[in-house]
């Protein structure tokens, strides 16, 4: 990508705040030197976010395709990036090469305008589950060679004890990652990925054995956003002090906003909802314990 003219203008998508942008301020409430990995960060998008958000945090922005690398690389230089390392590989359950399905293609509707690329973003590791373009448009005309490591890997080479959080968009190929990151996992404070509940992409681990994977690794999930046959997960470990204090005031938050909501609805008293929310409970009289039978004839 020679001028900057010619990148796809993401000021308008950037200008949106999505979930995870909303959410993490609340988890690292008052930390902001966080160690963030972006897999399968397309054009550099999510990273330019995250570095936004936390502007002394350390952001690994994992892309295996060439042509994308060029686009992260020109997109920090455009947005002044300097908290953020393009990391030219993919990521998955063993390291060496490996064939990587790159994706192309229009969509009919060009909801994000004329110039943002739609078809480089559904590229990955796993070959496509049909020979019809996915989604009716998506075509997989091409594949590549491209190096791969494991996140376990990664993390030992570069000396990484602990990551604050993880985005990952890797297009089915989200068990691979998982797999490769045994050691790490219970190191993580907080996941968002994406799942299907239909194999896209041949191989491709669906939703509730991905929640698996979570569950057994002690991850709670928080909250999730499905479309279709595709959706994002949010999860938080819960042997994290961090996140643990996170999922209380969640909890906590979510049952005050019941109580207002059945209150301003009439069908909750005043009396009741103090009675419902922790810290408004009025405390149990203190027990007086009195002298029995037998003490008193003596």
């Amino acid at each position: 990508m020679n001028s900057e003219n010619q990148l796809p203008n993401l000021t308008p998508y950037l200008a949106s705040p999505t979930k995870p942008e909303i959410e993490l301020p609340k988890l690292f409430w008052g930390k902001q030197n966080l160690t963030i990995f972006d897999i399968g960060s397309c054009e550099g998008e999510d990273t330019i976010r995250y570095c936004r958000l936390f502007p002394q945090s350390q952001v690994y922005s994992f892309e295996p395709l060439p042509d994308n690398q060029a686009l992260v690389l020109a997109n920090f230089k455009r947005y002044q990036i300097s908290n953020a390392r393009l990391m030219p590989m993919a990521l998955s359950d063993k390291s060496g090469a490996a064939q990587f399905h790159v994706s192309s293609g229009t969509p009919p509707s060009q909801f994000m305008g004329e110039e943002w690329n739609y078809g480089n973003k559904s590229s990955s590791l796993l070959p496509p589950a049909n020979k019809d373009p996915m989604f009716g448009w998506v075509e997989f005309k091409e594949t590549i060679n491209v190096q791969c490591e494991t996140l376990d890997d990664v993390c030992r080479e570069n000396r990484i004890a602990h990551i604050d959080f993880i985005h990952m968009d890797v297009q089915g190929a989200e068990a691979l990652v998982l797999q490769g990151a045994s050691q790490m996992l219970k190191n993580i404070t907080a996941l968002w990925l994406e799942v299907s509940e239909r194999q896209l992409y041949t191989g491709q681990m669906l939703r509730l054995g991905i929640e698996d994977i979570m569950r057994d690794a002690g991850f709670v999930l928080v909250f999730q956003s499905m479309r279709e046959v595709e959706g994002d997960q949010f999860y938080a470990n819960a042997n994290d002090p961090r996140a643990r204090s996170y999922l209380r005031r969640r909890k906590l938050y979510s049952l005050v906003d019941r109580v207002r909501k059945r209150m301003k609805s009439g069908k909750l008293k005043l009396k009741q909802a103090l009675n419902k929310v922790p810290f408004l409970r009025k405390p149990p009289e203190p027990t007086v314990e009195r002298p029995s039978k037998e003490f008193n004839q003596h």
